[in-house]
């Protein structure tokens, strides 16, 4: 058999020493020709202790921003990204009632949800969390219409009509702030192709508007009713199989002022 110890070009010896941080220990030291070097076994235990957890630390971090690139692609704000469904804890029966419906939605991976409401009363917060859950994208009608128009650029990367099969196909879709501004017949038809076919495929939806509805308008009709924001074919396929909910609660905003 092959002595190893003396096939090394150092030799390993236990002993007794004075550490500098753990004063007198049992440790070893390994001498070469040219120097003899002390290890403490304590010290040598945590260095292997703070490596672990650097390295725990470090995968951690891996994780957080491999799920903040893909809630970037979702387009989610920096607000929702640590919050989670639980975190949404409803003050009023209307949120209660739009919390069920989001989980419902996410449960069976189908639906439309159409939430109304001021602003701060969890609109976004829920629609957030649908598209966390279940993939998609939750993008405001702005952000919608920006990508069209600009779709029509001679540098444009896709063409208005991929840009609407997309949002027709992915497996969720968020449309924040419908009702901001008055669309053109241009967007209310591209709006209606991209719902249509969510309908006909049976893809989930949600629509969050700042409006009302006409029945609740208090001047039973005016430029806030949310039905002058879509056309007569949108209109037809929300009435099949949506959950409709005006939420009504203080804006959760001004607490956190």
């Amino acid at each position: 058999m092959v002595n190893l110890a003396t096939c090394l070009p150092f030799t390993v010896n236990r002993c007794e020493f004075v550490c500098e941080k753990h004063g007198k220990v049992e440790g070893y030291y390994i001498e070469t020709e040219s120097e003899r070097k002390y290890v403490c076994e304590k010290c040598e235990a945590e260095e292997q202790e703070r490596e672990q957890e650097e390295e725990i630390a470090r995968q951690a971090d891996l994780l957080r921003q491999e799920r903040i690139s893909r809630y970037k692609e979702r387009n989610i704000e920096p607000e929702y990204w640590d919050k989670e469904l639980k975190d949404f804890i409803p003050k009023t029966p209307e949120q209660k009632k739009a919390l069920e419906a989001v989980k419902q939605m996410i449960a069976e991976k189908s639906g439309k949800v159409i939430l109304l409401g001021s602003n701060g009363v969890g609109k976004t917060f829920l629609g957030s969390m649908a598209v966390k859950a279940m993939g998609g994208k939750i993008l405001s009608m702005y952000e919608i219409t920006t990508m069209i128009r600009q779709s029509y650029s001679v540098k444009a990367v896709k063409t208005e009509l991929e840009i609407v099969q997309e949002l027709a196909s992915i497996p969720m879709l968020v449309i924040d702030e419908m009702g901001r501004s008055k669309g053109s017949d241009a967007e209310l038809n591209w709006l209606s192709y991209i719902l249509d076919k969510r309908h006909t495929r049976n893809l989930p939806f949600m629509l969050l508007t700042n409006t009302h509805l006409s029945r609740d308008c208090p001047k039973k009709g005016c430029d806030f009713c949310f039905e002058r924001f879509v056309n007569n074919d949108v209109l037809s396929r929300l009435r099949q199989n949506s959950q409709i909910i005006t939420i009504k609660a203080p804006d959760y905003r001004e607490k956190r002022g």
